[in-house]
């Protein structure tokens, strides 16, 4: 409930200043909609199987929770990723530069991500990888115990997780500790105030960055 009713809060005020959005609170919206679209999708047939001790359904039910639950979790993901990127662009980059990340550039990157969460959700459709039933029973994900009895399992379970896993992971940790850094050297540079010109405007870029 607090899933649905907090992102739909955010789409809701996301809809009513939209001309006002600026181009990287799109992936902010995006994110809103991965994250509602899972809580629809998955969890009132995980609430139900868990409440039923067993997964509640067939094969179909099971392969469908699965791939929700993939597509909208590697979206969150990259989006997260995205986002990262973004803001350690903006950070450290000179203002000109930083308006360079357009509405549209941001919407390619939105439908770049969707396609790139789709592709890796369908990929144990196809035949690469497995979809199956938790070890508890109760819901359904990647078969991770095709990790050792077989080989296509483990080359596509070592793969999602390298790709969409280790590598977003890596890559927000990389940014942020990027964004900390400049924040620091700001704070430096504040420290010796008498000797900065442009003092006021570097207390506010700082106040931006933090």
């Amino acid at each position: 409930i607090l899933t649905i009713l907090g992102n739909s809060a955010v789409l809701a005020t996301a809809a009513k200043r939209c001309s006002l959005l600026k181009s990287p609170e799109l992936l902010t919206v995006n994110l809103a909609v991965a994250d509602i679209g899972m809580a629809l999708s998955m969890y009132p047939l995980a609430i139900a199987s868990a409440w039923n001790h067993a997964w509640l359904g067939g094969e179909a039910s099971c392969v469908y929770y699965a791939l929700m639950g993939f597509l909208f979790g590697v979206c969150s993901m990259m989006t997260l990723c995205a986002m990262a990127v973004i803001r350690f662009l903006v950070t450290n980059s000179s203002k000109s530069s930083s308006n360079k990340i357009t509405k549209n550039t941001v919407c390619i990157l939105i439908a770049f991500i969707w396609l790139y969460s789709l592709l890796w959700a369908i990929l144990p459709l196809v035949g690469w990888g497995y979809y199956g039933p938790e070890p508890f029973g109760i819901s359904c994900t990647i078969a991770w115990s095709k990790f050792h009895n077989s080989s296509n399992g483990f080359s596509f379970i070592l793969s999602m997780f390298l790709l969409c896993t280790v590598l977003p992971a890596l890559t927000i940790v990389a940014c942020y500790l990027g964004i900390a850094w400049k924040v620091h050297k700001a704070y430096q540079e504040i420290q010796n105030i008498d000797r900065i010109p442009n003092a006021a405007k570097l207390e506010k870029k700082l106040t931006l960055v933090s």
